[in-house]
């Protein structure tokens, strides 16, 4: 090869080199080892340039060969491993910064709780008030000249179940002690607890005086946040006052009457407490826990039980509400009372109510007293035998007559009996009433309770037998029995028998042991037992049937005497039963 060939291998610096390795940098070429040494040396001899260039051709060769094999090894690990340590440092450092981030915060939750615990040590919370001044976010001293330039405004209400009472202080000087009062209020500030009390007081929360639900009236009353100016005693007989007024009036028992509430229709716990009294002694404690917190209002609801001295000093409400089922259990009955199938009364809770006892006051009991009382009372009322009775007779004139066996007769103990069963059976429904004797009617007490009817009249001396509808159907003149112990007996009766002929027998005479008389009569009609009837006298004068003034001389024994005509018409038209009314 000639050299012009050979120098064509030689790079051109310019240019770059491809090799099987890649792209590769050019390289500059080192300079002949004349040039070194300066400019006077520049022309190196053409076989040694030759020769240093062939050596240089292959240093350059091996270096790029070696250069190729070198990047492929690290290009290649990195490919399949993309974790190297810039990578690590990274990781870390996002650690370091979490935690940093982390403990900023803390340490601003840190500060605020203490700033907080810092000044709600010296300031009140948010809604707070002394006697009726909002001391919000104030420290001692600040709400301390609030309280004092406002303490005017306090009053202090109680109240509770129609209870109401006002406390305003009338005093010059102000009652509160503004200052132990701030500090006082500040001091139970818990500032330890300041996000949960700040929430609590944010919401409107009160503090209570209560613990567990209920009143502690046991404690000692700090009113070390008045002033001296409060009289304490004035305080106690103007409330004490209050109290006694409302009690008035209240029995402080347990009664069925006040326990029955008529719209409920059954007895209520809330009715029965009604008569509960206010026990005085509670009710002022509990004002003078209030007024020692400087309150505002007093619920007396919040006292519960304690508010009240118990009915009857025993029972609790758990009593009087058993009390009140048990005595409730007696109101379903609801029954008319029938008489001979007229409307007579009627029975039900509003009437059963009164017969209950709470002489246990736990345990109520129908008294069956009562209910005899009752139905003696109700038979009396539907009673008619024997009482008086008026009425216009068909003719107009106005009579009035008392005594005999004939009317209504109720049986008051079997009455008693029928009711209570009924109570205790919740009845409802009809009962009839039981009696012994009956009339022909009853509208009511004291007026007419038969229809047909004989008219005595006495002082005339003639009978007339009415029917139902007021007519005549008999009439004759009579001779009654003679004025003094023969008279005839005034009443309302009726026929007992009937039964035609018979002898009519007189009491003994004591003097001869024989029967005064002894009559044979052909019609006998009795209505006072088998003493006194209507009968025909046939020993009487006939025209002494004509004069009212003839049973003064030849009156009977106390018996009717007819004329045999007029015995044997009444005879033929009667009946057993039939009313018999003797007047004058």
């Amino acid at each position: 090869m000639s050299q012009i060939d050979r120098s064509q291998l030689i790079p051109n610096p310019q240019q770059p080199s491809r090799q099987p390795g890649g792209i590769q940098s050019p390289r500059p070429i080192a300079p002949a080892h004349g040039q070194q040494h300066g400019a006077a040396n520049t022309s190196p001899r053409p076989n040694q340039g030759q020769h240093q260039q062939r050596q240089q051709y292959q240093q350059h060769q091996q270096r790029s060969a070696r250069g190729a094999g070198h990047n492929q090894g690290p290009s290649h690990t990195r490919v399949s491993n993309n974790r190297g340590p810039a990578d690590n440092r990274s990781a870390k450092g996002n650690k370091t910064g979490g935690k940093t981030a982390l403990f900023v915060v803390l340490g601003l939750v840190a500060i605020v709780y203490i700033v907080g615990v810092v000044a709600f040590s010296q300031i009140a919370y948010p809604n707070t008030t002394i006697a009726g001044v909002d001391i919000s976010f104030s420290n001692a001293s600040s709400a301390a000249t609030k309280v004092n330039s406002a303490w005017k405004h306090y009053k202090l209400t109680v109240s509770g179940d129609n209870f109401s009472w006002t406390y305003q202080p009338e005093s010059d000087e102000p009652i509160v002690d503004g200052e132990a009062a701030a500090h006082e209020i500040i001091g139970s500030n818990e500032p330890l607890l300041w996000p949960s009390r700040l929430i609590a007081s944010l919401s409107g929360k009160n503090v209570s005086a209560t613990k567990h639900g209920t009143i502690d009236l046991e404690q000692d009353v700090d009113l070390s946040m008045l002033s001296d100016a409060f009289d304490q005693k004035q305080f106690e007989e103007d409330l004490g006052a209050a109290i006694d007024a409302f009690n008035e009036g209240r029995s402080g028992t347990f009664e069925a009457s006040s326990s029955y509430d008529e719209k409920a229709g059954k007895f209520t716990i809330e009715k029965a407490r009604s008569n509960e009294k206010l026990n005085r002694e509670h009710v002022i404690k509990y004002a003078e826990i209030e007024l020692a917190s400087l309150a505002e209002t007093v619920d007396l609801t919040k006292l519960g039980n304690d508010a009240y001295e118990p009915l009857n000093g025993t029972l609790t409400n758990d009593q009087i509400q058993a009390a009140c089922d048990a005595a409730n259990n007696f109101l379903g009955v609801n029954v008319t009372l029938k008489l001979n199938g007229n409307d007579a009364g009627k029975v039900d809770g509003s009437s059963v109510l009164q017969w209950i006892s709470f002489a246990d006051p736990a345990n109520p009991t129908l008294d069956t007293s009562q209910i005899s009382n009752w139905a003696a009372d109700l038979a009396n009322g539907f009673n008619t035998v024997g009482s008086t009775r008026w009425w216009t007779r068909a003719d107009g004139k106005q009579c009035a007559v008392e005594g005999g066996d004939f009317g209504w007769s109720i049986d008051s103990s079997t009455l008693a009996k029928q009711v209570e069963d009924a109570i205790n059976n919740k009845q409802t429904g009809e009962i009839e009433i039981n009696y012994s004797q009956k009339a022909d009617t009853f509208t009511a007490k004291g007026e007419p309770d038969w229809k047909a009817y004989i008219d005595v009249d006495l002082s005339e001396q003639h009978a007339r037998y009415y029917d139902e509808s007021g007519n005549i159907v008999w009439e004759a003149n009579f001779i009654s029995g003679k004025p003094g112990e023969d008279a005839t007996p005034e009443g309302v009766w009726q026929i007992n028998s009937n039964d035609g002929a018979t002898k009519l027998i007189g009491a003994k005479d004591p003097k001869t042991g024989k029967p005064k008389y002894e009559s044979p009569v052909s019609y006998w009609m009795p209505f006072e037992g088998n003493m006194v009837g209507f009968h025909d006298a046939t020993w009487q004068n006939d025209s002494s049937f004509d004069s009212a003034e003839s049973y003064k001389w030849c009156g009977s024994h106390g018996c009717i005497n007819l004329r045999l005509a007029d015995a044997k018409a009444l005879h033929d038209c009667i009946k057993v039963g039939l009313c018999v009314v003797v007047h004058s």
